[in-house]
């Protein structure tokens, strides 16, 4: 018999009030090892672009080397940047079971929403998806808690959707049922590591910069919980952020294919690069190990966080300065000046 990965899921207003909870089967056997847990992780990734298909090779080639396959994938948001045209639309298979290659990651992949998967309509065709026999999408709500595994868990995780208003993506009362979800789930029992996963960067040096809405409203509840990893996408780039007074630790792993962008700014570290890549998450007993993995297939940097929250870089490269041109960077100018078409 497989593993089970245990969801608890909530995902319309009207049902958040009770949260309903789901088994899952996981595609991946090694889900049940008790000693350690790997992700994989990366957003903004759904675009037609030769840097898709890079780093969606680097994410096979490394797990194809790892001791072992990983035991999920997590998906950051900006799942697609084009407009679908339904369950069939053939950009799926293109864009999604094409590029993450079925026989070298045969693992489920758990998304949460992005703000272009709301601008383009996607968002109830990406979860109608998600439900067809055979595919390795799971989208059982916009908000939902995985456990893994699912006997003695080794870390928490809450899928969160962070397309709150004013941009109008999340309808306000989602916004507020979703804020008091994640209250109530960061108030339960957790495994030893708790993450929460989301599209927008609470912490960013690049090119939107902070959340404010999120640090506001979120912020408090991980500071209580006392959440150890907030992962990321929405910027380009890959980041691990340590921000003075926070605990938390900021990974931010939005290299999925879209257009990199400068940063704006690098007086916070110890990690900020304009590169596309993912995120390699592995949880022990001991400590997190986390690695940032450029599109090329090189650690670009490396940390553990052990159970006290200290971090300890093991390698590194060097980060990028900041952009001379930080208005045009913030308006998602390029270079010919024309306005790229995935700028936020």
């Amino acid at each position: 018999m497989r593993p089970w990965i245990r969801l608890f899921t909530c995902g319309t207003a009207l049902l958040l009030a009770m949260a309903m909870t789901i088994a899952v089967r996981a595609e991946n056997p090694s889900a049940t090892t008790k000693d350690s847990v790997s992700l994989l992780v990366l957003g903004d990734w759904g675009i037609d672009a030769p840097a898709r298909v890079q780093v969606g090779e680097a994410m096979a080639t490394y797990a194809a080397a790892a001791d072992r396959q990983p035991d999920a994938a997590l998906l950051l948001g900006d799942n697609f940047y084009v407009k679908l045209t339904g369950i069939d639309d053939p950009k799926i298979q293109t864009f999604f079971e094409k590029t993450y290659d079925p026989t070298r990651l045969n693992i489920p992949f758990y998304a949460v929403m992005g703000n272009h998967d709301y601008k383009e309509n996607n968002v109830q065709i990406e979860m109608d998806y998600a439900k067809r026999p055979g595919t390795r999408l799971k989208i059982p709500s916009k908000w939902y808690r995985l456990d893994l595994p699912v006997e003695k868990p080794l870390v928490t995780v809450l899928m969160l959707d962070s397309d709150a208003p004013p941009a109008r993506l999340m309808d306000e009362s989602e916004w507020k049922a979703e804020l008091q979800w994640l209250t109530e789930e960061l108030a339960k029992p957790h495994a030893k590591w708790l993450v929460c996963a989301a599209h927008h960067d609470m912490f960013g040096n690049g090119s939107h910069g902070d959340n404010g809405v999120l640090q506001t409203t979120w912020g408090p509840l991980f500071k209580k919980a006392g959440v150890d990893l907030y992962v990321c996408g929405h910027e380009h780039t890959l980041q691990h952020l340590q921000i003075p007074g926070w605990s938390t630790s900021f990974v931010v792993a939005g290299g999925g294919g879209a257009k990199t962008k400068p940063m704006l700014r690098d007086l916070r570290g110890p990690f900020s690069r304009s590169v596309t890549g993912f995120a390699s998450m592995r949880f022990t007993q001991e400590a997190i190990n986390v690695q940032l993995v450029s599109g090329e297939g090189k650690v670009v940097h490396e940390f553990t966080r052990d159970s006290s929250g200290t971090i300890n870089v093991l390698r590194t490269t060097p980060s990028d300065k900041a952009t001379t041109q930080p208005i045009k960077v913030i308006q998602g100018i390029e270079e010919s000046g024309k306005k790229s078409k995935d700028a936020d």
